[in-house]
Order: structure tokens, then sequence, then C-alpha cells
């Protein structure tokens, strides 16, 4: 940087090494450096919310996270960290919300999607609504049959209410298969 200072690939690294020391403003303040022009800019904005996130400034975070989504209806990563955020926070509904977003933007379904609607299935559990969380769990794994963190939680989360014995005995022993080392 002291030889091209607005290189925007060396101040993704730098940021990236003061973030990964737990220095969240030292590194905001370099990502914020990135050109807006510049290809790594969006990553970069990204990032300034997740630090805000983490120096506890959730508002913030969740500002810079809207602000993007609506700039960028086509994608829908800013929506997805700004759903992470909100269940860290364990606003639960909201973070559902943000899901749906997310999932109202894809032009189609691919099985790489199966993790939005785990996501919004865990949002939708934690915040009593079990109807939808079940059906999120299930399009989850619709998209990705053997996906054993969703096998787990959904098998668990029948278990714990007492329904659904056999399937869910089925699911925790094929998750167990795949990842045995999981609690």
């Amino acid at each position: 940087l002291a030889l091209v200072p607005d290189k925007p690939a060396g101040l993704l690294l730098v940021a990236e090494i003061l973030d990964s020391a737990g220095r969240h403003a030292e590194s905001n303040a370099v990502f914020a450096r990135v050109p807006r022009d510049s290809p790594l800019s969006w990553s970069a904005r990204l990032r300034i919310a997740e630090n805000l996130s983490a120096m506890g400034k959730a508002d913030e975070a969740i500002s810079t996270l809207e602000a993007m989504s609506a700039e960028r209806a086509e994608r829908i990563d800013a929506l997805v960290a700004l759903g992470q955020l909100l269940r860290v926070q364990q606003r639960f509904a909201e973070a559902a919300r943000a899901y749906d977003r997310a999932i109202a933007r894809l032009p189609t379904e691919t099985p790489r999607h199966w993790s939005l609607y785990y996501a919004r299935g865990i949002a939708h559990e934690r915040s009593k609504q079990w109807a939808r969380a079940e059906a999120d769990f299930l399009r989850a794994l619709e998209l990705q049959p053997e996906q054993p963190d969703v096998l787990n939680y959904l098998a668990y989360s029948w278990v714990e209410q007492g329904i659904n014995f056999d399937r869910a005995l089925r699911m925790l022993q094929r998750a167990v298969e795949l990842r045995p080392n999981s609690g």
C-alpha cells in the first residue's frame, strides 16, 4: 500500500489482516477505502457490516445491509448476511423476513439454496412458527436430501414434539452416517 495506496486487492488484504487480529474498526477504515467502482467494493462493504455487528453496532450493520440490498436488487448476499445478523441478535421473526426477501429474489432454486431454507427454518422455529419451520426444513431436504444438519435439526425437532418417531430415527441414523462427529 505504500507503493500503490488505493490498490483494491492490497486494501482488502490489509483489512482482512486487521480483521483477523480483532481490530475491526481499523479494518473497516481500510475496507472503506476500496473504491466503489472496484469489483471488490461489494465484498468490502459486506465485511464492513459484519465488523459493525461484531463491534456491537448492529443497527449500523443492518442499515448498511438494507442499503446494499436496495442498491442491488438482483443479489441475495446482503439479505442473507442480514438474516444471519438478525439471527445472532435473536431477532428471529425479522431474520425470517430477511430470508423471505432473499428467497423471493432467486430466479430459480438450485440444490445450493438448501441453506437459505435451513436458515429460515431455524428462524421460524425459534420464533415459534413451527408449521413454517417444518416446511422450510422439508424444502431444504428436497433441494439437498443428504444434508446432515437439516436431517439432524428436523429429526430432533420432531422427537422433541413427540411426532414422526420412525422417520426421525431414520433421519438421525443417516445424519450420523454422514457426519459421525457432529453433535
